[in-house]
């Protein structure tokens, strides 16, 4: 590590160097004016475009060349910058079992289910079996931006989005463009990125793909394992290839992933072809998308001791999954439209239609007005209807302060997982539940935004939500030889807190960014599982002829079970990322996640699981226009 420590000092020194002597290269265009921060353009939390500064609800966006800054290998902890988001067990999807990476925000109570939306350009990514999401089938270099939508958005989209929506917004084609991304890195890791994007006329193309493969590392501290424990290790390959003409666009997105988890016996794998098409307009689109997934998984019970374990059941799930949506907008603010989204595993099936409306008005230059509204039908074993609205309003008080508000509701219906399919992760065994009903929510915010000038943009939004029979694992007994738990719905939780976001740039190279969140999420007197009360993350990025960026990130004390009596203590992690420049195509970097190698709990089962170590990689970037 001296090493290392020693290399990003010398990065630091150069990066003063060159800035103090860098010079445009000649013939290079004058840059453009960039856009205030509130000025960004963002799609999700209305479904079509709009200016962040003028979104009725609280948005967050990320974009490419910010994601380029981060060290993280993976999205999810690309996204940890955004406070509220987690997974459930707050691991990464580097060592987590696909059926805990079920997203939440705002400590929406987290779940393998996904309690928010994600979307890829407005095609729904969580999984149509379980709702979790599969953070690593697309590759990072396909990304334009990322947008974190806060608070209901069922009004628009219907199951799922309660808790909010995540927009994956791809690169769209360009001219004869070719990108690589190469890196190795500790515990024996490789990771290739490539892109190839053209644009002629009327046509045009991207291709995207991506390898990785790490040997992992051991999710149980030393002091506690048995011969059993192994690193847990993924692999997976990813291909995003997208046609277009004109209006119209046909893609497909393939992914394989294949993992071993922590222990000889527990591995899983999983297979994802997908094809999609669509065709947009000023005033109307439409979309299509074909889903088909092989998950398979193996369970095993282990002794207290982790001398041997033993196999339980292995699990094979191959399921179809279809949808539909069409949108129209014969207004600048109205727009109504319909969707669907079919699943069917074995003789098991659920369908979910829904049709939506919704207007935003502006009643004076500074006073908009958003209402909407949509009616969903949801059938398993029955057919439930279920209506969500939306109202909010947005004031521009002056030319430096924007304040908003806003009412919701939003609804979850409970997945073929939830209903039908048991699992054991070490000694605690959870049962599923045919007669689950849907979890729903209703919730308030109010927030201003101080945007005195282009550079600085601070946020600051308080909210109170209830969620309501959400579907949890309720512990039924516990024993010497295990934990029994069921799927079943709470009665009614409480989620209230404060979120704070804020962004300031000067001399065009530097940038600083901060995040806070406090949730305060409760069932009776008890807090939530696997929800902080506080977390925050902060950073600061230079973009000259060098890049580098440094974050902190700092989660506090919760709970892995329902009658908190398994704490997980808080921690913080530091990560660092510096980039440099060979040639004017090639560029080198350097990245080093948990920079200290802090050691921190993610998981209780009941043993103590962690999170990621130290990881060091690096390699080069390479661009030809």
């Amino acid at each position: 590590m001296p090493g290392v420590l020693s290399s990003l000092t010398s990065v630091v020194s150069l990066l003063f160097s060159l800035n103090q002597s860098s010079t445009k290269a000649d013939g290079d265009p004058e840059e453009e004016e960039k856009p205030g921060f509130h000025e960004v353009v963002v799609v999700t939390a209305a479904r079509q475009q709009q200016e962040l500064g003028d979104a009725v609800s609280f948005v967050s966006r990320i974009s490419a060349e910010e994601l380029a800054l981060s060290p993280a290998l993976v999205l999810d902890d690309h996204l940890r910058r955004v406070s509220g988001f987690s997974l459930f067990r707050r691991s990464s999807s580097l060592a987590s079992h696909p059926t805990s990476q079920g997203v939440s925000l705002r400590g929406i109570g987290p779940s393998g289910a996904s309690r928010s939306l994600v979307l890829w350009d407005g095609i729904p990514l969580n999984d149509p079996f379980g709702n979790w999401v599969y953070w690593n089938r697309l590759p990072a270099l396909s990304l334009e931006a990322v947008e974190v939508s806060r608070g209901a958005t069922s009004q628009l989209y219907g199951s799922s989005a309660l808790g909010g929506t995540i927009q994956l917004r791809p690169r769209g084609p360009a001219p004869d463009t070719f990108d690589l991304r190469a890196q190795l890195g500790n515990h024996q890791s490789y990771d290739v990125n490539v892109l190839a994007s053209d644009r002629r006329g009327d046509w045009g193309y991207v291709v995207s793909g991506r390898l990785f493969d790490t040997e992992g590392f051991f999710v149980v501290d030393e002091s506690e394992r048995g011969p059993i424990d192994t690193p847990a290790a993924v692999e997976f390959q990813t291909l995003v290839g997208r046609v277009y003409y004109k209006n119209f666009h046909a893609g497909t997105n393939l992914f394989r992933e294949k993992r071993n988890n922590g222990t000889q016996l527990q591995e899983n794998d999983s297979q994802i072809y997908l094809f999609e098409t669509g065709v947009e307009t000023s005033s109307w689109e439409l979309n299509f998308y074909s889903q088909n997934t092989q998950f398979n998984s193996s369970f095993s019970r282990i002794l207290p001791d982790r001398s041997a374990e033993f196999l339980t059941v292995a699990q094979s799930f191959p399921t179809l999954g279809l949808g539909a949506s069409a949108a129209f907008r014969p207004s600048a603010g109205l727009q109504a439209g319909v969707d669907w989204r079919y699943v069917s595993w074995e003789d098991r099936e659920q369908n979910l239609a829904g049709l939506f409306i919704q207007d935003l008005l502006s009643v004076r230059p500074k006073l908009d007005v958003l209402v909407g509204g949509r009616v969903d039908v949801w059938e398993n074993q029955q057919t439930q209807t279920t209506f969500n609205p939306r109202a909010g309003v947005l004031y521009r008080a002056s030319d430096a302060f924007t304040l908003r508000s806003s009412v919701y509701r939003g609804f979850r219906a409970p997945t073929l997982n939830e209903l039908y399919r048991p699992f054991r992760v070490g000694n605690v065994e959870t049962l599923a539940n045919p007669d689950l009903n849907e979890e729903h929510l209703w919730g308030l915010e109010a927030g201003v935004d101080f945007h005195p000038s282009k550079t600085l943009l601070v946020r600051v939004n308080g909210y109170r939500s209830s969620l309501r029979d959400a579907v949890a694992n309720v512990t039924l007994s516990v024993s010497p030889e295990g934990i029994l738990r069921q799927r079943q719905n709470l009665g009614r939780a409480t989620i209230q807190g404060l979120e704070a976001e804020g962004t300031c740039s000067w001399g065009d190279v530097w940038q600083v960014h901060g995040s806070y969140l406090y949730s305060d999420a409760r069932v009776d007197d008890m807090r939530l599982a696997q929800v902080p009360l506080h977390q925050g993350s902060a950073g600061i990025d230079y973009v000259g002829p060098v890049r580098a960026s440094v974050y902190g990130r700092l989660v506090g004390e919760q709970f892995e079970d329902d009658r908190n009596e398994l704490p997980l203590a808080g921690y913080g992690v530091m990560d660092l990322f510096f980039q440099v420049p060979v040639s004017r195509t090639v560029d080198l970097f350097l990245g080093v996640e948990n920079v200290t190698d802090v050691s921190y709990p993610v998981g209780r089962t009941p043993v103590e699981q962690l999170g990621t170590p130290r990881l060091i990689h690096g390699g080069l970037l390479l661009r030809l226009r």
